[in-house]
């Protein structure tokens, strides 16, 4: 009966290549984890509600570009809007020019006295000049504040 045994160099290559593979996999899952903004328009503005609401001044600043210094205009929204279940949540696109959507959100929550508020906002997605959301190198950011 013959043994075989492994060739050193193709031991040593499928060794390299599971290294590489292994590699690759860490590194999309760590550049996954540290991305600023989001994949869509449409998440952006679902990330920025559901920000709103947990009044998380620092998963507003994840969908802003890395280097980002809206902190004042941040804590201005979270702290007009901020904090609240919103229900009853609508967002509707409109798009008043051929450059340019309009993401309007309503909905209702209920204040700290037990009453009854209306939520009204909105942003402006860009497609090519203007906007607080924006398409840049195959991300979209949020913009608030100085760009």
């Amino acid at each position: 009966m013959q043994v075989r045994t492994p060739h050193k160099f193709s031991y040593w290559r499928s060794i390299l290549a599971m290294v590489l593979i292994a590699s690759v996999f860490s590194l999309q899952s760590c550049e996954a984890q540290n991305k600023h903004g989001a994949a869509t328009p449409e998440r952006i503005v679902e990330q920025y509600l559901l920000a709103l609401e947990d009044r998380n001044e620092t998963s507003i600043l994840r969908l802003m570009p890395e280097k980002s210094l809206a902190g004042k205009e941040i804590k201005a929204k979270i702290g007009k809007l901020g904090g609240h279940k919103i229900q009853d949540r609508q967002i509707n696109y409109t798009k008043p020019t051929p450059t340019l959507w309009n993401a309007k959100m309503e909905g209702f929550y209920i204040g700290p006295t037990g009453v009854r508020r209306k939520f009204d906002d909105s942003i402006a997605i860009e497609y090519q000049s203007k906007g607080q959301v924006k398409l840049y190198r195959g991300r979209w950011y949020l913009l608030l504040g100085n760009r």
